[in-house]
């Protein structure tokens, strides 16, 4: 009895440490998630597409037309993120770049928006950032982005450039292909992004 006690007193022992461990490993990843985001949005200040971005699939619609798009603004958070269903075959470990946000746009209405990549600790983008615009109705248009670069006239501006590269399935864009310029401000201290943008989106 005695020695099954003394088991039972050891192996609790051993889950206590190890969750504690766990619980510094945490902690630790979070006190240095605003230094890697601080790299990260320096990186994606300066940002070029790292893969070979997919198209749109073709879309045999005759009735096909283009329609200007523009975003009266588009405001959010960008964030870092442990994502090993993502990220795990780029870092250990799997952090992600994530940027959440909403706004109101021509042709879509309200919308919201997320970005998604993954980084290392030391703010390297380490995959394409794919997004997804989702308008009031439901509906998604699907983006990556290609570059990035500063407004040199009017610091701390940036200007972001994505490819629209269809949407939801049997959705509106589905099949959709376009641009999209995005310009603004990026607030290093607070993790946020003020922006307009305009472009054209063919489905």
């Amino acid at each position: 009895m005695k020695t099954n006690v003394w088991v039972l007193f050891g192996a609790l022992l051993l889950l206590a440490s190890c969750q504690s461990e766990e619980l510094e490993s945490d902690q630790a990843l979070v006190q240095n998630d605003d230094m890697v985001l601080s790299q990260t949005l320096e990186s994606f200040n300066n940002y070029r597409a790292i893969g070979n971005n997919p198209m749109a699939s073709k879309n045999n619609n005759a009735n096909r037309v283009t329609k200007d798009i523009d975003f009266h603004y588009s405001r959010g958070t960008f964030s870092i993120e442990v994502n090993p269903d993502a990220c795990s075959t780029f870092f250990n470990p799997p952090l992600q770049f994530v940027v959440r946000g909403n706004g109101i746009a021509t042709h879509i209405g309200r919308f919201s928006v997320e970005n998604f990549a993954c980084v290392n600790t030391e703010g390297d983008i380490l995959s394409d950032m794919y997004g997804f615009i989702t308008a009031a109705n439901g509906d998604v248009i699907h983006t990556v982005v290609v570059g990035s670069y500063p407004d040199t006239d009017n610091p701390p501006n940036v200007y972001y450039e994505y490819y629209i590269i269809g949407g939801s399935e049997g959705g509106r864009f589905d099949g959709a292909d376009g641009h999209i310029t995005m310009y603004g401000i990026i607030d290093y201290e607070t993790g946020t992004f003020d922006l307009v943008g305009w472009g054209a989106i063919t489905y």
